[in-house]
């Protein structure tokens, strides 16, 4: 539980693209068409790019097959719902295909497969070796099969919503293209994140909010054309791929900005979203450096550094922005899988530690409290702060597991604290919001409790104020499921978040913490003062204690304490120390929690 002033993102665990060679109900599908219209052979082809994947066949021993020359392609390309070809041996674009010229196989027909969006992902089709035209009769039941080939499709392959490809598929077909890509040959993969889509979705409502959606992935394929491939990662991330050669350049990608950026038509009037785009090369930019050596995760690698090129991105709010993969982005994509291995306990990534800052009382002159925040001491790069990995946990959603091994550290330490006799101050520890409303992290806090033996009045959880603006009354059930358990609560940052006091009510707090802006050259800016003033004010209302970070100067502590506002936490007394430093505090302080020192003795002892 680390310092909350970082994105709350989205992320889920990406899923291994690997899907099985063959659907057994596209099979029964496929076997179907063919006995019912006395073919030979036939197959559900899913189109992407110079590929073409097989996942229902019968009498067709490949899975992928290329798609340029194909039947598929041409029946793509012409773009009618129906497409027949009658004797392919005399027709000039299909006499040289092996499949006619060596398998003697001349009679063709197929339906397409739309997704719900109403674009077109592939084909249902027979092949037989006698020159002939379907009856009537059979090719309605080679177009009533293709409907149920393009329903079995949609619900177990693509997005409801949008009709493109989940994220396991895209990442399927994509690796496919890594798997059959020519020497040489470059593939530009792209991720789209769109801004301001939940708070759009409230507004309109679900239903106008998914129409939304689906037209961005219409916008998207045809921005990527015939040959694009795009998928639908789930919410508002969608990505895309494309070959060097239909790319044509550079302003290819600038032109999917003016695509996204165009309004789109509600019932409540015209609407715009903006997105972040991170794009990645392969091979120019490289499947990312390290990432994976199990077959299959050369896709996963390049959605990875494209997802990070697009958190690069920070707020667009006027207009999307496109930001490419780097040398910088790539060290900081190796830096979150060195982090994912040093929590699964590889023991050449270094080690994770939990430092304290101190929270003093200048009236009584005691420490009040510790602010818990990790490091990570790396093999490599040294002691990092929580800026450099606690951004790279929650992008890869690792930020739960993260919170709560910094949680177990600290009950270690304050086990270790009262089995020595001290008195320790209770200990503070910032959570992520995908921690706070986590379903497992209510048990899981009792049973460290309960293992350790730590009351649960020494620890307070910090919940920063731009939290409470999303779900407030979830995060209202879980603030009192935890205060149960005997935990405080502290606003962090309060003054930035921009809620309100109708929020704040929403819930009991046991601590306001005035951000360090509102703190820092206090005693001489007036405009902060009168600010710090309203904020001292704001805690009094709801019987909280007022913390102010950041303490830095002396003629700001001599401000704050002549006003009352006496708590306080900064450099000016220290900066984070590890565990056996603060253990050497709580002996300085004595066994009895009630002694006094006057600030200078009290800073003296802390530094």
């Amino acid at each position: 539980m680390e310092s909350a002033r970082r994105p709350q993102t989205r992320p889920e665990r990406e899923v291994q693209p690997v899907l099985a060679p063959t659907d057994p109900r596209l099979d029964c599908i496929t076997e179907l068409a063919v006995k019912a219209t006395g073919t030979s052979i036939g197959g559900v082809s899913l189109v992407f790019q110079s590929q073409m994947w097989v996942p229902g066949r019968y009498g067709v021993g490949d899975a992928y097959l290329p798609r340029v020359g194909s039947f598929c392609d041409t029946a793509l390309e012409v773009g009618e719902d129906w497409f027949e070809v009658p004797d392919a041996s005399n027709d000039p674009r299909f006499a040289d295909n092996p499949v006619v010229a060596v398998a003697r196989l001349c009679h063709y027909a197929a339906v397409l497969l739309r997704g719900a969006g109403g674009h077109v992902f592939g084909t249902l089709w027979v092949m037989g070796k006698e020159a002939r035209t379907l009856h009537a009769d059979q090719a309605a039941q080679l177009r009533l099969l293709g409907e149920v080939a393009a329903e079995t499709l949609n619900a177990r392959y693509c997005d409801s919503a949008t009709g493109l490809y989940k994220r396991e598929v895209f990442a399927h077909h994509l690796q496919c293209l890594l798997d059959h890509a020519e020497d040489g040959a470059e593939l530009t993969v792209g991720y789209v994140d769109l801004i301001g889509f939940r708070q759009l979705n409230h507004a309109v409502g679900r239903a106008q909010g998914d129409a939304i959606l689906r037209l961005v992935g219409e916008r998207i394929v045809a921005w990527g054309g015939l040959y694009g491939l795009t998928g639908h990662l789930g919410g508002d991330r969608f990505a895309f791929a494309m070959d060097a050669v239909l790319q044509d350049s550079a302003a290819r990608i600038d032109a999917l900005r003016d695509v996204l950026d165009a309004p789109f038509d509600t019932a409540s009037g015209q609407r715009r979203l903006h997105a972040r785009i991170g794009i990645v090369r392969h091979p120019a930019g490289g499947v990312l450096a390290g990432a994976h050596d199990a077959a299959h995760d050369g896709a996963l690698s390049l959605l990875d550094g494209a997802e990070a090129a697009a958190h690069a991105v920070g707020h667009a709010r006027s207009a999307s922005v496109i930001r490419e993969y780097d040398q910088g982005l790539r060290a900081g994509t190796q830096l979150r899988m060195e982090l994912q291995a040093l929590q699964r306990g590889a023991g050449d990534a270094g080690a994770l530690e939990v430092h304290y800052q101190p929270q003093v009382d200048l009236a009584q002159g005691r420490l009040i409290g510790l602010e818990a925040l990790v490091r990570w001491r790396h093999p490599v790069l040294g002691l990092l702060g929580p800026n450099r990995f606690i951004g790279l946990a929650e992008h890869a959603g690792d930020i739960v597991e993260l919170d709560l091994h910094v949680l177990a550290r600290v009950c270690t330490d304050l086990q270790a604290w009262l089995a020595d006799g001290l008195v320790p101050a209770p200990v503070s520890l910032n959570a992520s919001r995908a921690t706070l409303l986590h379903p497992e992290v209510l048990p899981r806090i009792r049973d460290l409790l309960a293992r350790s033996g730590v009351p649960g009045h020494l620890l307070e959880v910090e919940v920063t104020e731009s939290q409470l603006l999303e779900s407030p009354q979830l995060l209202s059930e879980r603030v009192a499921a935890l205060r149960a358990l005997g935990l405080r609560i502290a606003v962090d940052d309060f003054g930035t978040g921009y809620s309100n006091l109708d929020t704040l009510s929403s819930f009991c707090f046991d601590r306001l913490k005035a951000d360090r802006r509102f703190v820092h050259g206090v005693a001489s800016n007036q405009r902060t003062a009168g600010l710090l003033t309203l904020i001292h004010g704001v805690a009094a209302v709801f019987d909280a204690e007022l913390l102010c970070e950041g303490v830095e100067r002396q003629e700001d502590l001599d401000w704050l304490r002549g006003r009352d506002m006496g708590c306080v936490q900064g450099w000016y007394f220290s900066p984070a120390r590890p565990a056996e430093t603060v253990q050497g505090w709580l002996a300085g302080l004595g066994k009895d929690s009630n002694g006094r020192l006057d600030p200078v003795a009290l800073r003296a002892l802390l530094r």
